[in-house]
C-alpha cells in the first residue's frame, strides 16, 4: 500500500514538471515592434540542465550555449546572455523581421522547439492625405461625396474613417450628405500596431460642388452642341480654302488660253489686229495652237474664205494666229 502511495507521488511530481515546462513555454508567438527599438527573445524554458541551446534565425544558426556567432546580419547589435540564453536585439530595421526559433535539449532529449516571429514595423510619422470630389444632386439638394484616403508610409496599414458617430473601413469612402447638413467632417485615420495618425476633411454641399477644386462643370447640353459648332467650323475653313485655289486655278487658264490673232490680206492696207478668245478660234474650219516657252509663233491657217471683195478668184485670205505664252 505504501509503495503503491509512493508511485502514484512520483507520476504526479513528474506531471507537475511536464506541465511547468509546457505553461513556462509558448511554442509559437509573435512580437510586434517598431524600426530602432530594442527587443529581448526569451525561450521562457528552464535553463537548468541543459545540453544543447541554439537560436535559429531564418534557418541559419546564430548562437548556441556558448555565445552568439559573428558575420550575421545583427553584428554590433546581438547580445547573448549565458545565464537563461536569451538574445537582445538592438537598432530594428525593417530587413530585421523573421523567425527565430530556439532548440533545446536535455540528457533526456530535445524538448519542444520555441518559434518566435518578429514583425518591426516603420512608424507612422506623417498624417494621411484625404482627396474629396463632390456631384451635386438637383432633383433631392444632396451631394454624393466620394473621398480617398492615402498614407505617405510604407509596410501595411489600415484605414478607418469617422463620420459623426458612424465608422467605416477601407482607404475609399461613399457618402451622401444633404445641404442643410452645413459642414460635414470626415476623419481618415492610418494605423498599424505601433502607431496610427488622422486628417479631418471638412466638405460643404451646395449646388456650385463639383469634382476637385470647387470649380463649376459645363451643363450637359453645352458639351452636346459645341461639338458640331467646331466641326462645321473646319469644314467651312476647307471650303473656304478650296474655293480660292480654284478661282486662282482659273485665272491663270484664262490668261493661257487668251490668243491674239493677226489677219493680213494681199489687196488690203495694213494689217488689222484684233483679240479672240479660243472658244472663237474653235469656230474657225482648221486651227492648231502652239505655245512654246516666251516665243511668237505663226502658223498659216488653211481653208476656203469668203472673198472680200465678193469675187471667188481673189486670193485666199491668210490668217496668222500671234500666240503668246504666259509668263
Amino acid at each position: 500500500m505504501v509503495g503503491g502511495c509512493q508511485s502514484c507521488f512520483i507520476s504526479v511530481l513528474l506531471l507537475g514538471c511536464f506541465l511547468h515546462d509546457v505553461e513556462a513555454s509558448n511554442p509559437q508567438r509573435e512580437i510586434h515592434t517598431k524600426v530602432g527599438d530594442t527587443v529581448e527573445l526569451s525561450s521562457g524554458l528552464s535553463t537548468e540542465g541543459l545540453t544543447k541551446a541554439d537560436w535559429i534565425y531564418e534557418g541559419k544558426k546564430m548562437a548556441d550555449k556558448e555565445g552568439a556567432f559573428k558575420n550575421t546580419q545583427f553584428d554590433g547589435r546581438l547580445e547573448f546572455n549565458p545565464a537563461n540564453f536569451s538574445l537582445t536585439l538592438k537598432g530594428l530595421t525593417l530587413k530585421d523581421s523573421g523567425e527565430f526559433s530556439f532548440i533545446s535539449g536535455k540528457g533526456t532529449g530535445q524538448r519542444p522547439t520555441v518559434i518566435i516571429t518578429l514583425y518591426v514595423h516603420e512608424p507612422i510619422t506623417k498624417e494621411p492625405i484625404v482627396n474629396s470630389s463632390s456631384t451635386w444632386h438637383t432633383s433631392n439638394a444632396s451631394c454624393t461625396v466620394l473621398l480617398e484616403c492615402s498614407a505617405a508610409t510604407t509596410g501595411h496599414v489600415t484605414y478607418q474613417w469617422t463620420v459623426g458617430t458612424k465608422t467605416f473601413n477601407g482607404f475609399r469612402l461613399q457618402h451622401i450628405i444633404r445641404r442643410q447638413d452645413e459642414d460635414s467632417k470626415f476623419t481618415c485615420t492610418i494605423s498599424n500596431v505601433v502607431s496610427e495618425m488622422s486628417t479631418i476633411k471638412t466638405v460643404t454641399c451646395s449646388n456650385t460642388t463639383s469634382p476637385e477644386r470647387g470649380k463649376t462643370p459645363l451643363p450637359a447640353g453645352i458639351g452636346f452642341f459645341f461639338t458640331p459648332i467646331v466641326g462645321a467650323g473646319g469644314c467651312l475653313l476647307v471650303a473656304v480654302i478650296v474655293g480660292v485655289a480654284v478661282c486662282v486655278y482659273r485665272h491663270k487658264q484664262s490668261q493661257a488660253d487668251s490668243v491674239f490673232i493677226r489677219s493680213q490680206s494681199t489687196n488690203r492696207g495694213p494689217a488689222t489686229d484684233h483679240m479672240i478668245n479660243q472658244d472663237e478660234i474653235q469656230n474657225m474650219p482648221e486651227y492648231s495652237t502652239l505655245l512654246h516657252g516666251d516665243r511668237c509663233l505663226y502658223e498659216t491657217i488653211g481653208g476656203p474664205v469668203e472673198a472680200r471683195n465678193g469675187s471667188s478668184n481673189e486670193p485666199e485670205e491668210s490668217l496668222y494666229i500671234n500666240l503668246a505664252a504666259d509668263q
